[in-house]
């Protein structure tokens, strides 16, 4: 008598406070997947597609899609397969029923809700987004460094607000306390010995100034948000991190209409790039699911030679 041992199901959530990027990179990567081009192709039609259609429209049209509205609790699933040959590698990528608000209601009232709870399971990974020069990114005062600039005392500095009046939490630190919420709910549901997959994506790469580009994305949130990185080097042990630098059109619209023209003129479903260290070394590809297949479980040896370019 054989018996049938199944593999668990592969899902990747996706995870961003206010302005992280999260539906750009979700409308870019539909984009790939339905063209099938990268190391991730649909596998069938997702219940949401004219969502995923009416924002890929944007993105080809040099537009980037407006943010998701605070009454919004829509939640996206992805079938997603492998393109390489043979392959019967197969997963889903959840985007969950929070838009970045509900991300810091969930920080702030240290509760998230059962359905949540629920994705959390064997075989799921995760895409935590920080968006560049986003006024939403809230970055911690350090007092010692001010007060060393400024040559007095510690300047009075009011914190920032939200629309209901509360002070917004510094983003590193509610991203820190989102992974110490995921550690323990993949502990009471898998098992401590469990290493999730975590991908660390700093999205809107490209505009990170040119001479810090080089450093690629891990430095870059060494540098900005020390918080999180000194985090993710201590807790290797409990999680699989890896950093991606991801830009869903290689420029800016708003600030550069020479670039906008060119986007157009050019094929603006083949625009997008990934900075990611797989391989060790610092390196670019145009295959922006590459993220999504890494946070799956995807074999990198590989799968990524050919969508790495020179």
């Amino acid at each position: 008598m054989s018996i049938d041992i199944q593999a668990p199901l592969r899902s990747v959530l996706l995870i961003g406070v206010p302005d992280a990027g999260k539906s750009n990179f979700v409308f870019r990567l539909w984009l790939m997947l339905h063209a099938g081009t990268g190391m991730l192709s649909s596998d069938g039609l997702p219940a949401d597609l004219d969502y995923l259609n009416g924002g890929g429209s944007h993105l080809l049209q040099g537009e980037f899609a407006p943010r998701t509205s605070r009454e919004v609790h829509d939640q996206t699933e992805i079938p997603v397969r492998n393109t390489a040959a043979g392959s019967d590698f197969k997963g889903t990528l959840v985007v969950p029923d929070l838009p970045g608000e509900q991300i810091l209601s969930v920080y702030r009232n240290r509760q998230w809700s059962e359905d949540w709870e629920n994705k959390i399971r064997e075989g799921c990974g995760c895409l935590l987004l920080i968006r560049v020069d986003s006024k939403e990114l809230i970055v911690q005062l350090d007092w010692m460094s001010a007060a060393s600039h400024f040559g007095g005392p510690v300047p009075d500095t009011a914190p920032e607000k939200d629309e209901e009046g509360k002070d917004k939490p510094p983003t590193q630190v509610v991203l820190v306390d989102w992974l110490q919420f995921l550690r323990k709910a993949f502990t009471q549901k898998v098992g401590g010995t469990y290493r999730p997959r975590i991908g660390i994506v700093v999205s809107a790469w490209d505009l990170v100034p040119e001479d810090q580009k080089g450093d690629g994305p891990a430095k870059w949130v060494e540098d900005n948000l020390p918080l999180l990185s000194q985090y993710v080097s201590a807790n290797y042990g409990d999680f699989d991190f890896e950093y991606f630098g991801v830009s869903v059109t290689e420029g800016d619209f708003d600030a550069d209409p020479d670039f906008k023209a060119e986007y157009i003129r050019r094929d603006p479903r083949k625009a997008g790039e990934v900075v990611h260290s797989l391989s060790g070394e610092i390196e670019t590809t145009h295959d922006v699911t590459l993220p999504v297949a890494w946070a799956l479980g995807l074999p990198m040896t590989a799968a990524t030679g050919s969508a790495i370019r020179p």
